[in-house]
């Protein structure tokens, strides 16, 4: 039987000692995920050129934004603030023509932490651009050390998704981000949250399968957590094989 094919979007990123020469990067935890959860990866470089992103979306039956670089402020109406990190407007421009057009085929989507982030802004969301901005006492989002490690509790507060469904009211999770979303997109809808109220994930419920998850299930997938695995699972599971 034909595996569902799913397109994981990569980083644009500088070679350290080596002038205007740059790489496509990604996490292998990623594809191994995506094996793991049944699908066959599929990495889609960072490009302007509109034509062949099209050509590239129409190979994949589902799209993985993927984490990374922060998101330009300008995107959501902001100039730069202090704590601020790395941005990649290359990326930014890739990615937001990638979500756009593949909205078009109403097929599944999933984006972990900053692709997350990214379906939020594109809906007309904003950003914390660093926890120091929340005004709220705040846990610890940018662990150290072990990436399969859980570090916080999500709260799991809509039933109606494939996270209530999968894990009930509450799940451990690890947490690898400094900035959160601040106003969250239109359409969308909060369903789980960290105790310190932040957005840990939504859904666009108008949607076959749009889901937002601010941690790294691939992560812990990669390692062995066959729990995390499940939602890779669900999202191959999701998707219609041509």
């Amino acid at each position: 039987m034909k595996k569902p094919i799913i397109g994981i979007t990569s980083a644009h990123e500088k070679e350290e000692g080596l002038r205007n020469y740059h790489r496509t990067t990604l996490s292998i935890d990623y594809t191994k995920a995506v094996v793991a959860g049944g699908g066959i990866p599929l990495v889609i470089p960072v490009t302007d050129n509109i034509e062949v992103i099209k050509a590239q979306l129409e190979l994949v039956d589902g799209l993985l934004l993927s984490g990374g670089a922060d998101l330009n402020p300008f995107l959501y109406g902001q100039d730069f603030k202090e704590g601020i990190g790395v941005i990649s407007p290359e990326r930014d421009t890739c990615e937001m023509m990638i979500l756009e057009e593949f909205l078009k085929t109403k097929k599944p989507i999933l984006g972990i932490c900053r692709g997350h982030q990214l379906i939020n802004i594109y809906f007309n969301g904003t950003l914390f651009q660093d926890l120091r901005y929340y005004g709220k006492e705040a846990q610890k989002h940018r662990q150290d050390l072990y990436p399969e490690l859980a570090t916080h509790r999500v709260n799991i507060v809509e039933e109606d998704n494939i996270l209530f469904k999968l894990y009930g009211k509450e799940i451990a999770t690890n947490s690898f981000h400094h900035q959160i979303i601040d106003r969250l997109g239109e359409g969308l809808t909060t369903i789980a949250t960290a105790n310190d109220g932040i957005i840990e994930a939504f859904q666009m419920k108008s949607h076959k399968f749009l889901y937002g998850i601010q941690w790294h299930p691939e992560m812990m997938t990669a390692r062995g957590n066959t729990e995390m695995k499940k939602i890779f699972e669900k999202f191959v599971e999701s998707c219609e094989v041509k």
